[in-house]
């Protein structure tokens, strides 16, 4: 396997991911289990939230790219089959949650609360009491890592770009919304 180097203003922990990424889509190509397993543990031990929003900046990236007129049902039934048929290790209910997230549909949040009354039910997170706390359960990092891996696989197939570029430009991204400084 080839090593991709990155631009040196990346912090290390940003290669870490990037290379993280690649390795993963390799072994995904290559159809080779263990090194799936293995890719997909060392990403979950980094920090697993940033390496889900670089996930989720590329599905975004990638679906759009390969459907620039918007998706419909049957587009994103047929991600999901190929997602799901790409890496049989994925469960295929994680893969239909990563690619419904990226499109911004999302199950109602669990509420948790003390002393609510009976007649509110809102499950807005925004709609917080006092005496309340909003709990939104979370996918763990390792499938949702997995199951984004393989949606990402099939949209690279789909419009045939490097996984290296997309990881640039997205990487790139995120640095440059984290750097910007609002009056």
């Amino acid at each position: 396997m080839t090593t991709t180097t990155w631009p040196l203003r990346w912090p290390a922990s940003a290669r870490d991911v990037a290379d993280g990424i690649v390795r993963l889509s390799a072994a995904l190509r290559d159809s080779d289990a263990d090194a799936v397993d293995d890719a997909v543990s060392e990403l979950a031990s980094q920090n697993g939230v940033r390496v889900e929003d670089v996930y989720a900046a590329i599905l975004r990236m990638l679906l759009e790219a390969a459907h620039p007129d918007g998706l419909d049902g049957d587009d994103v039934g047929a991600v999901v089959r190929e997602a799901a048929a790409k890496d049989t290790g994925s469960d295929p209910s994680d893969v239909v949650a990563v690619v419904l997230g990226t499109l911004g549909v999302h199950p109602e949040p669990e509420r948790r609360t003390s002393g609510s009354s009976a007649g509110d039910e809102s499950q807005d997170p925004d709609d917080r009491r006092d005496d309340g706390q909003v709990v939104v359960a979370r996918m763990a990092a390792a499938p949702a890592i997995r199951a984004s891996a393989a949606v990402t696989d099939v949209l690279l197939a789909r419009i045939g770009s490097p996984i290296e570029a997309v990881v640039t430009m997205v990487v790139d991204d995120i640095a440059a919304a984290e750097t910007i400084e609002w009056p």
